[in-house]
């Protein structure tokens, strides 16, 4: 399997952790609510990972010099807009959704640390 595959996977797994410890050590709705703002909170760093990846393997590294510089534009670009998802995806979730500090803060940090970490770990897996 790819790296970026490996390392979005990487990020499901630690979102769900984090939401599943969240919903186990809130009280009964307070941790519902903690859970569901985890899960919000790692999907505005998980999504547009995704879609960043996706990008990334589709393509074989090209031959020519003007290839190159035409995927590492495309790649430039597809960076570009992973960022604006992200941005996209934070105002939509702050603007409709009433969330919880620190299930949601919590978790896109933990999807954030992944991202950082995960060549090293998904390297060895």
């Amino acid at each position: 399997m790819p790296e970026p595959y490996r390392i979005v996977g990487l990020q499901v797994i630690v979102v769900a952790a984090v939401a599943v410890l969240m919903w186990l050590l809130g009280a009964a709705q307070e941790g519902a609510a903690q859970a569901g703002s985890a899960v919000l909170g790692g999907l505005t760093v998980v999504l547009p990972n995704a879609y960043f990846a996706l990008g990334a393997v589709r393509r074989a590294i090209p031959d020519g010099d003007a290839e190159r510089l035409t995927e590492a534009r495309r790649l430039l670009g597809r960076g570009i807009g992973k960022w604006a998802l992200t941005a996209l995806l934070l105002v939509a979730v702050f603007r409709f959704v009433p969330v919880e500090p620190l299930g949601f803060f919590g978790a896109l940090t933990a999807a954030l640390l992944a991202q950082a970490v995960g060549p090293l770990v998904t390297g060895r897996m």
